[in-house]
């Protein structure tokens, strides 16, 4: 954790100018950056033994990291794939997809976190928020 802590810092304060990390690390990290690259699009899922391609919002959190306007003035993102897959990424990115929220079925599960961390400490509050 400390080691993560200091590589985002220097990379923040622009000490660090390129970072590489896995699809895990990606989604996990909050920094933006100009460019993002994606080499490679199938990740290793555990539930079906199997790899799998990356999933539109996985691609779309990803390449949400380049370009934010209040940093830099544009972004950029690369995906390198295989050949066969390119017609797919292609499509996924410039098309228009629903959004769909996925809160409703987990709102419970938030609500306890609140109350866990002590921003909601009675019903009323549970209420409002």
């Amino acid at each position: 954790r400390s080691d993560r802590a200091l590589v985002e810092r220097l990379f923040s304060e622009g000490l660090i100018r390129c970072l590489v990390c896995t699809a895990t690390l990606a989604w996990g990290v909050n920094l933006p950056a100009h460019t993002v690259i994606i080499k490679g699009t199938q990740i290793y899922n555990p539930q079906k033994g199997a790899h799998v391609e990356l999933s539109p919002l996985d691609v779309m959190q990803i390449f949400g990291r380049a370009g934010r306007p209040q940093f830099d003035k544009s972004g950029e993102g690369v995906i390198i794939t295989t050949h066969d897959k390119l017609s797919h990424y292609l499509r996924l990115l410039t098309a228009s997809l629903p959004v769909e929220s996925q809160l409703t079925g987990a709102l419970a599960d938030h609500l306890n976190a609140e109350v866990c961390l002590g921003t909601v400490s009675s019903v009323a509050e549970g209420a409002t928020w």
